[in-house]
C-alpha cells in the first residue's frame, strides 16, 4: 500500500495539493485518542519526554494528532495485543515510549563537548520521538515519513530542531531510510520496535481485551528523562521580539471568547472551530484587534497586516504547500448562498483557549487563500 492510496484519514496540519489531501477524515484526532483509549499512553509520553504541559502541547501533540488521524482506529491484524480498535495508535505510542526509555541516559549526541550537552537535551529527545513514532506510518513508504514529519510537526519546532545541523540531517536520514549504520537514533529507534524494553512490556496487555492505556496507567509517575526546567526554547517564539504581541493578541481572543464579546461559529463571527484547530477569519479578526488596541488608528488595515504577519512569525499555524497560510472555508448549503471565509488556524488551540470551542460542523473546507503572507 502506498502513501496515495491508503483509505485512512488526511493528517493535521494537513498539507493542501499533496496526495494526501484528497482522502477523508472519518473522526477527529481527539475522537480516536478517546476510543482507542491512548490518552494515557500520550500523558505517559509527556512524562517521559521530560516537557512542560505547554510544551508539548505546542511540539508534540501536533504530530500525535496528525498520525492518530492518518491512521484512524485501523488494528494490527493478527496481533493479539494491537488487534483491537485503534491498535496501530497504540503501537505508535508504545513505540515511542520505548524508544525514549532507551533514550534515557544516553549523551546525545555523542562525542559533544559537556557545555552543549545541555542545550540540545530537548532537541535530541523530541528528535527521537517523532522518529520513533513515525516509524509505522514510515512503513507504507520510506519518503512519507519525511513528508509526514515536515507536515506534521509545526514549522517553529522544525526551525528550533534546525538551529543543530546534525541533529535535523540525522533525523531526515532515519525517517526517509538512508540513515548511516552510526546513527544514534536508528540505533534507539530500532531497539525500541524489536520490543527490546522489558519495562513497557510489562505494561502493555497481551490480550485484545484490554486496555493498553490502562495498562500503563500505574507507570505513568515513571521519572522522566531530564526534569521540568523551564522547557525548549521555542515557546518563545522564533521571533523573540515580537513574541509579545502575538500572545497579547492571542490573549484577547481567549477573553473574548470566554466572555462572548467574540462569538463563536455562527455567522458572522471571526472564531471557528475546525477539524485542525482554530479558524480565526482574516482579516477581521486582527482588525477587531487593532481597533480595541488602539494602534494604527490612522491605517488600520495595515496595521492589521502587520499583526497578522507577526502572529504567522510565531509558527502556532496550520501551513500549506507554497508557504500559503491562510485557509479558505465555506458554509454549507443552507438556502442563504455562499458564505466563504479565509483565516489562520491555529494549531493545537488548547494552549490558548479553555475549553476549545467545538467543531463547526456547518463548515466545510474549499480551498486556501493564495496570500502566503498576508
Amino acid at each position: 500500500m502506498t502513501f496515495n492510496d491508503t483509505p485512512y484519514a488526511s493528517a493535521s496540519p494537513r498539507v493542501i495539493g499533496s496526495p494526501i489531501e484528497s482522502e477523508r477524515s472519518v473522526l477527529s484526532a481527539q475522537a480516536i485518542i478517546n476510543r482507542s483509549g491512548a490518552a494515557n499512553l500520550i500523558v505517559l509520553l509527556r512524562v517521559r519526554m521530560g516537557f512542560p504541559a505547554e510544551s508539548f502541547a505546542l511540539a508534540a501533540r501536533p504530530l500525535i494528532d496528525g498520525y492518530a488521524k492518518f491512521v484512524q482506529l485501523r488494528p494490527i491484524p493478527g496481533s493479539s495485543r494491537y488487534g483491537g480498535p485503534g491498535g496501530q495508535l497504540q503501537r505508535g505510542l508504545v513505540t515511542a515510549l520505548r524508544a525514549l526509555d532507551h533514550r534515557r541516559g544516553q549523551i546525545l549526541p555523542r562525542s559533544a563537548p559537556p557545555e552543549i550537552l545541555g542545550a540540545l537535551t530537548h532537541r535530541w529527545t523530541y528528535a527521537v520521538f517523532a522518529a520513533a513514532l513515525l516509524r509505522d506510518a514510515g512503513r507504507v513508504q520510506s519518503d512519507d515519513s519525511v513528508r509526514m514529519f515536515e507536515r506534521w510537526v509545526p514549522p517553529i519546532v522544525q526551525a528550533w530542531l534546525a538551529e543543530h545541523p546534525p541533529l535535523m540531517e540525522e533525523l531526515r536520514a532515519v525517517l526517509a531510510g538512508s540513515a548511516e549504520a552510526s546513527s544514534a537514533i536508528a540505533e534507539l529507534v530500532a531497539r525500541a520496535a524489536t520490543g527490546a524494553r522489558p519495562r513497557i512490556e510489562a505494561t502493555v496487555p497481551h490480550t485484545q481485551t484490554e486496555s493498553v492505556a490502562g495498562a500503563v496507567e500505574s507507570s505513568v509517575e515513571t521519572p522522566p528523562i531530564a526534569p521540568e526546567t523551564d522547557g525548549p526554547e521555542f515557546l518563545d517564539g522564533v521571533d523573540a521580539a515580537d513574541a509579545g504581541r502575538p500572545r497579547r493578541f492571542m490573549e484577547w481572543v481567549r477573553q473574548g471568547i470566554a466572555d462572548g464579546t467574540l462569538p463563536v461559529n455562527v455567522r458572522g463571527a471571526l472564531v471557528h472551530g475546525v477539524e485542525d484547530g482554530l479558524l480565526l477569519a482574516s482579516p477581521g479578526i486582527f482588525r477587531a484587534f487593532i481597533r480595541r488596541d488602539g494602534a494604527g488608528q490612522a491605517e488600520p488595515g495595515d496595521a492589521a497586516k502587520r499583526l497578522q504577519r507577526e502572529v504567522l512569525r510565531a509558527g502556532w499555524h496550520l501551513r500549506a504547500d507554497g508557504g500559503v497560510n491562510l485557509h479558505g472555508y465555506g458554509w454549507k448549503r443552507d438556502g442563504r448562498g455562499a458564505v466563504r471565509i479565509h483565516g489562520v488556524v491555529i494549531l493545537a488551540p488548547q494552549r490558548f483557549v479553555d475549553p476549545v470551542p467545538p467543531i463547526n460542523l456547518a463548515l466545510v473546507r474549499v480551498g486556501d487563500a493564495t496570500a502566503a503572507a498576508e
